[in-house]
């Protein structure tokens, strides 16, 4: 039993499962907690604790992690009258490893530190079958005393950490990768729909493209593996890469940056989650049109 660092984890979806399973089998004390009772309980069977509360969970925890799906749950957890904040004693440090950006990570950082809590982010690069094996890319933002209380955990769920700069680089960073992810499944969407437009043969642009310059991994394991085998279920749900996107755009705005390509992908991501694909596959982009009359 590791029992140096007392865990908490918070936010059993489709990354988090795993994630905090390769800290429990790491030998680290765990206790977890989620809205959903049948996630709790899978972690419950192999060994972790349950808790009724962010709070309550906090209470139990030195250091705890997060992995949520929205900015807004994550001030809930943290901030809210039952959250992280309102834990006695309260742990040592919380790392958040979603994907929330440098804003709310900010706020939440200034109100837990009141606390005597210190905050670092941590989003993850690779997707639930890197978690699975421990092999998830890891961003770190934060100073090296919360770095020392983190690393093991986090070395736990991943095979590679970068340290990214003060708190909210790695979200910085984080949402500059998905920039480029998510608008690359946006235009092969857009080349796809255009060879369809014309009359070409579709499946010889699937065939060219990987043997060119256009192959990208989104062509391979998305478009290819999945989508035009009509699998849609979420390897990265579109409606996370929608409010990636979004997040996005408002930190360029903030920051002044160009952002065209980002505003161009955007459209097709809105426009899937209004046509109700948002729990499936991101790759669902490739079955719709934005230019489509309403």
């Amino acid at each position: 039993m590791t029992d140096s660092v007392r865990v908490g984890f918070i936010g059993l979806g489709l990354m988090g499962t795993p994630m905090a399973t390769q800290v429990l089998r790491s030998g680290f004390a765990l206790t977890v907690y989620d809205v959903d009772a049948t996630a709790v309980a899978k972690l419950v069977a192999e060994g972790a604790q349950a808790a009724a509360t962010p709070r309550e969970l906090a209470e139990r925890s030195d250091l705890v992690v997060c992995m949520l799906p929205h900015p807004d749950v994550l001030r809930t957890v943290l901030l809210g009258p039952d959250g992280v904040v309102a834990a006695a004693p309260a742990p040592t440090a919380v790392v958040d490893m979603s994907t929330s950006g440098p804003g709310v990570v900010t706020e939440c950082a200034k109100e837990l530190s009141a606390r005597g809590v210190a905050m670092a982010d941590a989003p993850v690069g690779k997707g639930p079958w890197a978690a699975e094996k421990g092999e998830l890319t890891i961003l770190y933002g934060g100073d090296d005393a919360t770095f020392a209380v983190a690393e093991p955990v986090l070395a736990a769920m991943g095979s590679a950490i970068h340290r990214c700069g003060p708190l909210g680089s790695g979200q910085v960073i984080k949402l500059a990768n998905n920039l480029v992810s998510c608008a690359n499944m946006s235009v092969l969407a857009e080349a796809y729909a255009l060879t369809k437009a014309y009359g070409a043969d579709t499946d010889v642009l699937v065939e060219v493209m990987p043997q060119t310059s256009a192959d990208s991994w989104q062509l391979r394991n998305t478009l290819i593996a999945k989508i035009l085998q009509g699998d849609l279920s979420p390897m990265f749900k579109l409606g996370l890469a929608h409010k990636d996107m979004r997040l996005i755009l408002e930190l360029a705005e903030s920051l002044g940056t160009t952002i065209d390509a980002g505003r161009g992908a955007y459209r097709w991501y809105d426009t899937a989650l209004r046509e109700g694909h948002g729990d499936h596959d991101w790759g669902a982009v490739a079955l719709v049109n934005p230019d489509a009359k309403r």
